[in-house]
């Protein structure tokens, strides 16, 4: 069938906007459904969903499926994508992004000669008559680390959010608690949140765990604020109450967080990388929130002139949801790290490419570009 914006509009968009073209979200969507079924799109709703965020996940799959037009033998991949596999997706999403910018040709599963036998790299690419680059692409999944993080942030909320009171609080760690400061830390939140006296002002946890906030904000708006610390990763949620019948009241926790895994996955890439043409891993990350600034560093550490000289650099990628003015965007943020120490260095527009792919990205969030 033929989408039209209309029913976009009206099925999937109702009282939200997204800033990409009608036409290219109606390109979008009837790519989507010629590649991978009408039954996939409707499983991206989960029944009766709707809104910028699901709309935008068919607009960018559509967008990115474009850049397997030309490429032969991509109905394995594309057999995996429909199967909503994260491993098929993150490839696919490589492979847009160093091809948005370039005139490229891709080959899927080349076979790479190692020492310990042949393999199948995830991809390869080439601009003009420039050399092959291989290409190995990985999505870390959600970390221990991570959902333990989030469940100590969900327990303080959900039990804070049962108080039927007017307030607002948040919750601002410098690190991750230990079970008995979580204890602390519900406590002293119930006490404050509970209290017939009209509180306002800072509180400083004990062992310079963090800081309570009460009443500096309104429960229908929060502003994101590092309160004069350092400017580290950090993971949170937000919940709030406005309305008739329930006091208005709202609850944020944020906490730093540092993810660990950049040199387990850039270990364990680079072997799948050959030796004789220059090698490219690319990471999406979308489960590893803090990633573009915690893991540069790790990962520069290891390019050392006798550790992953196969590995030419790395590339970080994740769409991102962002607002502007049209309504709501899903731009690739990017960040490309360079081996200095590589065997064989990767060609110049791979770098381009990618920075070219992240522009929008940093233009709307206020992030500086990267030198060229």
């Amino acid at each position: 069938m033929n989408w039209s914006y209309a029913e976009i509009q009206r099925d999937w968009l109702p009282g939200s906007r997204i800033a990409v073209p009608e036409h290219d979200v109606v390109a979008a969507f009837d790519r989507c459904e010629r590649v991978l079924g009408r039954e996939w799109i409707d499983r991206v709703r989960g029944g009766e969903t709707t809104g910028s965020a699901p709309t935008l996940v068919v607009v960018s799959m559509g967008q990115a499926l474009s850049s397997l037009e030309d490429v032969s033998g991509s109905e394995q991949l594309i057999d995996r994508i429909r199967a909503d596999d994260p491993s098929a997706g993150a490839e696919l999403r490589a492979i847009h992004v160093l091809r948005s910018a370039q005139r490229t040709v891709v080959e899927l599963e080349p076979v790479v000669t190692l020492p310990g036998g042949d393999r199948k790299c995830d991809f390869r690419v080439q601009r003009s008559s420039d050399t092959w680059v291989y290409v190995e692409v990985t999505q870390p999944g959600t970390s221990d680390a991570k959902a333990r993080v989030d469940a100590i942030i969900q327990s303080v909320v959900e039990t804070v959010m049962s108080i039927k009171k007017p307030f607002t609080l948040e919750i601002f760690l410098r690190r991750e608690p230990t079970e008995p400061e979580i204890a602390s830390v519900i406590s002293a939140s119930l006490r404050i949140c509970s209290s017939n006296e009209a509180l306002a002002g800072r509180e400083e946890l004990s062992d310079g765990l963090g800081l309570m906030i009460v009443n500096e904000q309104t429960p229908s708006f929060f502003a994101l604020n590092d309160h004069g610390e350092e400017k580290v990763p950090r993971v949170g949620a937000l919940r709030a109450i406005v309305g008739p019948g329930e006091p208005n009241r709202s609850i944020a926790v944020r906490m730093a967080y540092a993810d660990q895994r950049a040199e387990r996955f850039l270990t364990t890439e680079a072997r799948q990388l050959p030796t004789h043409s220059p090698g490219l891993i690319m990471v999406e990350m979308l489960n590893a929130p803090g990633g573009f600034v915690s893991w540069e560093p790790v990962i520069r550490r290891r390019f050392q002139p006798a550790i992953h000289t196969r590995v030419g650099g790395v590339g970080l990628f994740s769409l991102g949801l962002v607002p502007t003015p049209d309504g709501e965007a899903a731009p690739f943020n990017t960040k490309f790290i360079v081996n200095r120490h590589a065997r064989i260095p990767l060609p110049g527009w791979v770098k381009a490419s990618l920075d070219a792919a992240g522009e929008q990205f940093k233009a709307l969030t206020g992030i500086p570009s990267q030198k060229r």
